[in-house]
């Protein structure tokens, strides 16, 4: 509730372009962040380089775990505080990220923010839960009711077991964070302004109210991993088995919440996005599933390299994930692993997305524990900011463009084309993707040397074939984004 308080006073001003007042006469001293000696914290406040809405476990007398506030500023415009060790203490219970948040608060949060900023920031029906709670989200993006052509999506889930409740609490901050940093922060204004961002902080409700604060073990449905019906939702999605099946042949017998995300995953052009979890400290990349019985060690996709990208840039930037004596059950060399070669497990999320979209995910684990207690959570905060802001902006590399053929009139864009990513250096080819709706394609791509065509295949079905020359494409850390638009020609169907 305490976030709520919080959102609460600060959206509409954040929403309107105002200068914001960070006074309401609505507080009071039962309800306002304030310290355990009840100071009012000066929230928010720029410290190391960036705006905090929240405390953090990095002030001058923290003990780095438990978060404490500036009691006093040494200016009100820039929110600068006085480094005194006497002007600061430690948060108080009505302070955000210093307590679980409650299932019923997350939803008030989000449709609050939707309600109140709803130029960039739009409410998301994800589905129910099996008890029937309502799974919510929320897409932040300016022009958020109608997404700009080419504009890539991103997405954020948390909480997939309900035991693993720190990224559900990282998620809901960050809407926090992204809707009051807008305009005020210029790496903020830049992701909203650029990237289509969903963040869905619970998958699985009903396994969060069965689990128990400080329990940092737990594998069952007694302990709140599994949902009401009793499964591990990261083992109950379509596997590569299932590839090639129509959607009701694969889908018999998954649960509602399962149910809801594969819909979500097949309905938009996502590009990428991760999931959240604890009880490791890592980033782990697809696959996660072995092909042949007995196989092990690594099993990488056609997208190994980038895979193995974006799991680091998450360690980089995160203030612990590479230091090995944090959660010393398992050795992540780098703070990254593959899925397989961890342990292997059927029907996880990360590989349905990839084989069955063209979305690429990761997993994280975030917590050693897997429900620490709640005034760990300024800490957890601290140690994910700086990744979570790097791992979005990872979208924005590689090549995009749309997809056409020429009509007697105009161009027309061309939905369900495939196109094919080959690396002129090695000549290893990627997996391909296939262009949205709107003739739209993505795909994510190291600095390197390219080829790209599109293919739109008919000829069984149709009995035509449009095809595209192959155009080279040099991707550069000076130049990470190319856009290739693909002209479709008729080709003819070749004998088989």
């Amino acid at each position: 509730m305490q976030i709520l308080l919080l959102l609460l006073v600060l959206f509409p001003l954040a929403a309107s372009g105002q200068d914001i007042s960070f006074e309401s006469e609505e507080e009071t001293a039962e309800t306002s962040c304030e310290t355990t000696t009840r100071k009012p914290c000066q929230i928010p406040f720029f410290y190391k380089g960036y705006m905090h809405y929240e405390c953090t476990s990095e002030g001058p007398e923290s003990t780095a775990v438990f978060g404490s506030c500036p009691t006093l500023l040494l200016n009100s415009t820039s929110r600068i505080p006085s480094l005194n060790v006497s002007d600061w203490g430690r948060c108080g219970r009505h302070c955000p990220l210093v307590g679980y948040t409650s299932n019923r608060d997350i939803n008030n949060i989000l449709k609050r923010a939707a309600e109140e900023n709803p130029d960039f920031v739009r409410l998301l029906f994800v589905g129910n839960s099996t008890l029937g709670q309502q799974i919510l989200g929320v897409t932040i993006s300016t022009n958020v009711n109608n997404r700009t052509l080419l504009r890539p999506m991103v997405r954020y889930v948390g909480n997939m077991h309900g035991n693993e409740p720190v990224g559900r609490e990282l998620l809901i901050h960050l809407v926090s964070v992204l809707v009051n940093g807008y305009t005020m922060d210029q790496r903020i204004t830049n992701l909203i302004d650029s990237t289509n961002i969903t963040i869905i902080p619970t998958m699985n409700p009903d396994g969060f109210d069965r689990g128990t604060e400080g329990a940092c073990s737990g594998g069952d449905y007694k302990t709140g991993r599994y949902n009401e019906g009793k499964r591990d939702l990261n083992r109950d999605f379509p596997t590569w088995q299932e590839v090639g099946q129509d959607y009701q042949e694969y889908m018999q017998g998954r649960q509602p919440e399962t149910k809801a995300m594969v819909d979500l995953i097949l309905s938009e052009p996502w590009v990428l996005s991760a999931n959240f979890h604890g009880g490791a400290v890592v980033a782990s990349y697809p696959y996660d599933d072995y092909r042949q019985k007995g196989q092990k060690g690594l099993h990488p996709t056609k997208d190994h390299q980038f895979f193995r990208h974006l799991a680091t840039v998450y360690a980089d930037n995160h203030s612990s994930m590479k230091d090995q004596s944090i959660c010393t059950r398992w050795f992540f060399k780098d703070g990254i692993t593959n899925g397989a070669e961890w342990y292997p497990l059927v029907g996880g999320m990360q590989d349905f997305n990839y084989l069955f979209s063209n979305d690429m995910e990761i997993t994280l684990e975030v917590s050693c524990c897997k429900f620490p207690n709640g005034y760990y959570l300024n800490h957890h905060w601290d140690e994910n900011r700086g990744s979570l802001f790097a791992y979005l902006e990872q979208v924005h590399q590689g090549v995009k463009g749309l997809v056409q053929m020429a009509t007697q009139d105009s161009l027309q864009e061309v939905e369900g084309s495939v196109v094919e990513v080959e690396n002129t250096e090695t000549g290893e080819p990627t997996k391909p993707v296939t262009s949205s709706q709107l003739g739209e394609y993505w795909k994510l791509l190291l600095p390197g040397t390219y080829r790209v065509r599109g293919v739109f295949d008919r000829c069984d079905t149709a009995g035509f074939r449009l095809t595209s020359e192959w155009i080279e494409v040099v991707i550069s850390t000076a130049v990470p984004l190319q856009r290739v638009d693909i002209m479709l020609s008729p080709e003819d169907c070749k004998p088989r």
